[in-house]
């Protein structure tokens, strides 16, 4: 694996047990290829449910499941638009670092960047 470097010799403060938990919440939700494909589905801004099904390459029943999973993770919100519900990214931070990951998989050296989370 790719080494990653550091631009600050600060350690950072230990994350509370809550935070911890959190965290696997997340990443736990995003733990399927189904449920990436919708989030990179989302980077482009709100799609409907119909659509996300085509995305995530599996039957609407399954994609239902995928969402509620997401949406309970807090990383996609709804809203429904007459007879149609669309779905929008909460956390788009996420597909930065899904692009990390790819970036380091290509053997790029990666540094860990200072930025603002996304509101």
């Amino acid at each position: 694996m790719q080494q990653v470097e550091k631009t600050s010799q600060t350690a950072s403060p230990k994350p509370a047990r809550a935070s911890l938990k959190r965290q696997a919440e997340v990443f736990k939700a995003l733990g399927h290829p189904g449920r990436m494909a919708i989030v990179h589905a989302l980077g482009h801004g709100a799609v409907c449910a119909c659509e996300l099904a085509t995305a995530a390459g599996c039957a609407a029943s399954t994609t239902s499941r995928h969402l509620t999973v997401l949406r309970h993770a807090g990383l996609i919100a709804d809203e429904r638009r007459g007879q149609q519900i669309f779905y929008r990214l909460t956390c788009p931070c996420v597909l930065s670092f899904a692009e990390c990951i790819n970036r380091v998989d290509a053997g790029e050296k990666v540094q860990t960047l200072q930025v603002a989370c996304c509101a």
